[in-house]
């Protein structure tokens, strides 16, 4: 199984069981740039994103956004991110859209994918990335509603979902995952301690789409090859 988000540089994630067999390690902002990188070095199957997340725009200036892009030019980087928008948490709406804008240019110029995080903010994410339209990648923890998600489709964008599905009465969610093709569907752990339980994702996903469990694994493996262009 590869888990399509899964922050292994946070002191309280574990590492993963040999039943993952790859992943995909966001970074939230020029802090953790070198510890994903690090995290990743020694593993040919744990590739990293180099990117500014939302809750950490304060922490940042226009020089992180050129070292940012120094750095996927000299690191390569399997995607930009974690970036986006988050209107709960992060007040200041135009530096997110922003610093989001900008990392959505860099995306575009490297040919990368995106890994967004969005908060009550699915509208304007999508908006910014219909500006860009060679805009590709992966909203991660998805949130927003059917309607929503069906215009993100339309720009080829995946969905990633998590520890949050699990939950018998998470009726919404599973709407969305009932919806959505499984083609566009990712299974993560994000920053939950214990990320074995992705098998437990990708269980609630097969029953709400009534596949076998195998089926699911193969899918969304492949979704996350495809996305993030990995072997």
């Amino acid at each position: 199984m590869l888990n399509s988000h899964i922050h292994l540089d946070f002191d309280n994630v574990n590492s993963p069981s040999s039943s993952t067999t790859g992943v995909i390690v966001p970074s939230t902002g020029k802090d953790n740039w070198d510890s994903v990188i690090a995290c990743c070095s020694a593993d040919n199957n744990s590739h990293f994103a180099l990117g500014i997340h939302p809750w950490f725009i304060e922490n940042h200036q226009m020089i992180d956004l050129y070292n940012l892009e120094v750095r996927i030019e000299e690191e390569k980087p399997v995607a930009v991110g974690e970036c986006g928008l988050d209107y709960v948490k992060v007040k200041d709406q135009n530096t997110q859209r922003f610093m989001f804008d900008e990392q959505i240019s860099l995306a575009t110029r490297f040919d990368l994918p995106l890994i967004i995080h969005s908060v009550q903010a699915t509208e304007d994410v999508t908006d910014l990335l219909k500006s860009h339209s060679k805009s590709r990648g992966v909203i991660h923890a998805y949130s927003g509603s059917i309607q929503q998600a069906e215009n993100l489709l339309k720009i080829n964008f995946s969905f990633g979902f998590g520890n949050t599905l699990i939950n018998p009465q998470a009726y919404k969610l599973h709407d969305i995952v009932k919806f959505l093709p499984i083609e566009s569907i990712v299974i993560e752990t994000d920053d939950h301690k214990n990320p074995d339980e992705l098998i437990q994702v990708a269980e609630r996903v097969a029953r709400i789409k009534k596949l076998t469990v195998d089926e699911v694994i193969d899918q969304c493996d492949q979704n996350t090859r495809n996305i993030f262009n990995i072997d």
